[in-house]
Order: C-alpha cells, then sequence, then structure tokens
C-alpha cells in the first residue's frame, strides 16, 4: 500500500516546515533585539575594550564552546588586544581581566560592584532553587552565608582541622603504597572526606562508600552545568521566557538535577540535626552553624541545606584536582621530585612522617604547591564575577550585568611576570615564603604569587584549609614514594596524557 498526503496538504507541508522553523527563529531574534543591549540603543558601548569580532547572536560563543581550548584562547587575546578585552557570549557582555592590575583595580578596589554573579537560569534559578551560595548574586543574602562560612574557615579556626587532616592524609599514603595506579581516586576520596569531617564530622573511609558516590554525583551535575556554553539558556538568559522544549527542555533537566541533589543535601542536613537534638553530633561547621539558629537569620531549611552543601563542593573537587595536577607535574618534570626529596631527606628524615610544622624548613617542598595552584589552574575558564553597575575603566565602557573573568591563565602564563610558564619551575616562588592568603591583599599586585584563590569579595574562604591539605599530602607523598612515568610492555615510558577532562575543572 502506497500512503500519500492529500494534494493540498502535500502542496503546503513544505510552508508548515518553514513556519515551524521560521516562527522559533523570528521569536528568538524579537527577545534577542528587545533584551540585549547594544550599540544602537546605548552609544556607551562604542567603547567597551577591544576584542575579537564575534558571529551574530552568538557572539565569540563558538570560540569557547570546547573547554579544552578556553585556556589558549584566553592567553592568545591577552597577548593580541591587551590586559582588559571584551567578548560576547551568547547574550552576555565578558571583559577579560588580564593582567595583575586589572584584577586589583576592578575585583579588589571595586568591590562593592565587581562581585555579583551572571544570571543562570537553569544553573541556579531551577537547578539549585536559587541556593546554591557559588552562583548567587551579590546581596545580604549572599553577604549572610559567606559571613557564617568565613567564621568557621578563618586562619585561626582552620589550624583546628590539622588533626583530621594528618589522619586522613595517612590514610592516603596507605592507599598510595596498596594500590598506586589509582591513585586519581585516592585524591579524591582523601579531599572529599576532610571536607565532609569539617563540615559535618563523618568520614568517607573508602572510594565505594556510599555517601561519597552520592556526592560525586552531585559534583558531575555541577560539572556538567557548568562547562563552558553547555547550556544555551545560561548562555542567553533572556531566552528563559521561551517554551522550555526549543530549548532542549532545560527546565525538566534542571528540575531533575535539583531533585537529585537537594536530595542529598536535605538528606544530610536532616541527619546532622537529628543528632544535635540527641546529642550525638561530632563537632563540626554545620552542627556550630545549626546551633546558631541560622532560621531566625532569614535561612530557610533548604538554603542550609546548600550552605553545608556548598563547602562540600567547594572543597572536594579543588583539593582533589590540584593533587592529581600534583601527580601529573611530578611525572613530567622528574628533576623537581629529586630536589625536593633531598630537601624532604635532610630535614625530616626517614624514620618519621613530614609533619605541619616541618613547612617552614621546606621552601622548596612549600614552593611546590604554588607551583602547582600556577601551572594548572582549578578551572578552565577562570573565576567569574558581575558587575552591579555601570563602570568605566580607563576610557573603556563596562555595562552592568558584565561577566569579569579573572583571566589567569593569562596572567599565570604571561613569561613577563612568570619567566618560562609552560615549565614547572617551584623555584620562582623562593622569594615568597608566605602563604598564599598573606599575599591575596598585598598593595602590589605583582607581588602575589598566584591568582588561583580568585579575589575581591568572592575569594575563596577555605584558602587556609586548602593549603595545608595541599602541604601535607604533598610532602608526605614526595617523602614516601618516587613519582615517575609508567612503563609500557615494549619497555619505554607511557607519556602522561595532557588533554582535560570534559567539564569544569583542569584535569
Amino acid at each position: 500500500m502506497i500512503l500519500s498526503y492529500p494534494l493540498h496538504l502535500s502542496a503546503t507541508a513544505p510552508q508548515l516546515l518553514i513556519a515551524f522553523i521560521a516562527v522559533p527563529c523570528l521569536l528568538f531574534a524579537a527577545i534577542y533585539f528587545y533584551t540585549t543591549p547594544n550599540v544602537l540603543k546605548d552609544r556607551r558601548r562604542k567603547h567597551l575594550p577591544p576584542g575579537p569580532r564575534g558571529l551574530p547572536f552568538i557572539g565569540n560563543l563558538l570560540d569557547l564552546a570546547d573547554s579544552e581550548l578556553v585556556r589558549g584562547k584566553a592567553q592568545a587575546w591577552a597577548q593580541q588586544y591587551g590586559e582588559i578585552f571584551y567578548t560576547k557570549i551568547g547574550g552576555s557582555d565578558y571583559v577579560w581581566l588580564s593582567s595583575p592590575k586589572v584584577v586589583k583595580d576592578l575585583m579588589d578596589k571595586k568591590s562593592a560592584i565587581y562581585s555579583s554573579r551572571p544570571p543562570l537560569p537553569l544553573a541556579q534559578d531551577v537547578a539549585s532553587a536559587g541556593r546554591r551560595q557559588l552562583f548567587m548574586e551579590y546581596g545580604p543574602r549572599w553577604r549572610l552565608i559567606r559571613k557564617s562560612s568565613h567564621a568557621l574557615l578563618n586562619s585561626t579556626t582552620a589550624i583546628k582541622y590539622q588533626p583530621v587532616q594528618d589522619y586522613e592524609s595517612k590514610q592516603l599514603m596507605v592507599e598510595l603504597l596498596d594500590t598506586p595506579g589509582r591513585f586519581y581516586e585516592h585524591n579524591r576520596r582523601f579531599s572529599a572526606s576532610v571536607i565532609m569531617l569539617i563540615t559535618y564530622g563523618h568520614r568517607l573511609p573508602t572510594w565505594d562508600d556510599p555517601l561519597l558516590k552520592k556526592i560525586y554525583a552531585v559534583l558531575d551535575n555541577l560539572t556538567e552545568m557548568t562547562a563552558p556554553g553547555a547550556h544555551a539558556v545560561d548562555s542567553f538568559p533572556s531566552l528563559a521566557y521561551l517554551p522550555q522544549w526549543l530549548l532542549g527542555n532545560w527546565r525538566s533537566f534542571g528540575k531533575k538535577v535539583f531533585d537529585h541533589d537537594s536530595k542529598v543535601y536535605l538528606e544530610l542536613w536532616e541527619n546532622l540535626k537529628r543528632e544535635v537534638d540527641a546529642g550525638t553530633a561530632r563537632d563540626s561547621f554545620c552542627k556550630t552553624f545549626y546551633l546558631n539558629n541560622p532560621e531566625k537569620q532569614g535561612i530557610d531549611n533548604l538554603l542550609a541545606a546548600y550552605t553545608c552543601g556548598g563547602l562540600i563542593e567547594a572543597g572536594a573537587e579543588t583539593t582533589g584536582t590540584t593533587l592529581n595536577n600534583f601527580m601529573l607535574a611530578m611525572m613530567l618534570f622528574p628533576e623537581v621530585v629529586k630536589r625536593a626529596q633531598a630537601e624532604i631527606d635532610e630535614v625530616v628524615g626517614s624514620e618519621r612522617l613530614p609533619v605541619f610544622e616541618d613547612e617552614k624548613q621546606l621552601p622548596f617542598t612549600r614552593a611546590i604547591v604554588k607551583e602547582t595552584l600556577r601551572w594548572r589552574a582549578v578551572n578552565k575558564f577562570g573565576m567569574m564575577h558581575a558587575t552591579s553597575e555601570d563602570d568605566w575603566y580607563e576610557g573603556h565602557f563596562i555595562p552592568k550585568g558584565t561577566v569579569a573573568v579573572l583571566n589567569w591563565w593569562a596572567i599565570h602564563m604571561n613569561p613577563e611576570i612568570h619567566p618560562n610558564p609552560e615549565v614547572f619551575d617551584p623555584a620562582r616562588y623562593l622569594d615568597k615564603p608566605l602563604a598564599a592568603a598573606d599575599y591575596i591583599n598585598t598593595n602590589d599586585p605583582y607581588e602575589r604569587d598566584h591568582f588561583t584563590y580568585g579575589a575581591g569579595r568572592r575569594v575563596c574562604p577555605g584558602v587556609h584549609v586548602a593549603e595545608r591539605s595541599l602541604f601535607i599530602n604533598i610532602v608526605r607523598t614526595l617523602w614516601g614514594f618516587n613519582i615517575s612515568k609508567k612503563l609500557g610492555p615494549d619497555g619505554k615510558f607511557i607519556e602522561p596524557d595532557m588533554a582535560m577532562i570534559r567539564g569544569f575543572l583542569s584535569l
């Protein structure tokens, strides 16, 4: 049997198809031009910073859609256009702050208007119900949450967590001894367990721990959502008004993420409250947070759960990523391993493990921590803030709502600041004996050691805890192990793959 359209329908089928495609396109164009600033609406935009020419509607989105290429583009454009340049990504303005001076002038000195976040309809509004501090715009709610986090992660309090880090580090050494080929998992378990102990008072003793799997499932969702260009609606926030089916049913996807993530975080929070009420809760950030009665401060149950969960997110992946990048660097630069081991042997010897108190006598090992953070910063894009007001800087107009990117790839790989930047050379930091936190607020921006902990009011609140975790594991790994490339079946060394995995992290 042969089926065919009636004549009048078959004749109009192409027109119907065209209409089906054209109507959404016209609707998209209308919304885009109505909501997106342009030079016809605002003549000040003639004075935007220089930058690469983009395509109509999407700007430079395709240039940055492949997360593996972002750092190379960020460096190349900084060399071509200077220490501050402009790109259009979807419907959003981006300015890239590509020198220590510009970062200091804008994110630090003008932090009152350079501390917000861009709108993220999927990642924040739907998938996080507006509760994720990472994506939260600058304002009273963000300041309240930040104050709570800072009170329990400052330099004085961070010292109290050293026994936790010491214990988990010892387990990590045993894991590396038993199954060295699984170092990637071991480093991630360590970092997640430390932050879980600090946050909730619970360990994650094995990589197969069910709670650990739940946490990394949440982190996988977060990584997926924050990959550059991964979701059109976060690149074009104005498109949130369109029917969701035109953009891959993004609301349904975000709701699914929220249902999963909120269940994990609410379960942790509710268990903690029961333990505190029963008098069985271990000392932790969340115990203190709960006893301070967050509800009286205007923090609802979901926000409290996401506040504690946000600390886990911040601490688990960043520390684990840096430790794994350290392993990569040691395989590629064996001379660094030899020099560090000679220093550790002289100061510590072979009869005991290195301890936190050894740090001041180990300047080269301490410099390895800084160099790891410079050589391969934790994410591929750079730290992103957003402006809450219009601004002018050295003759350039920076509109309200612009995403200001701390372009650490351009800064860290600038040969005028760091000679031979591709070479992993801790010796470049031997004249910087202080911790990273001590250089964040230095008057001379070129005296900063690196920018991986951010700048301005959104600088990483866990910097003191992170520094201690990195030092104790790096020094103990170098004390106890030789690190080298793996031998293949042919007896030749296998070269490590330098490509990074998909997503936001530099891993």
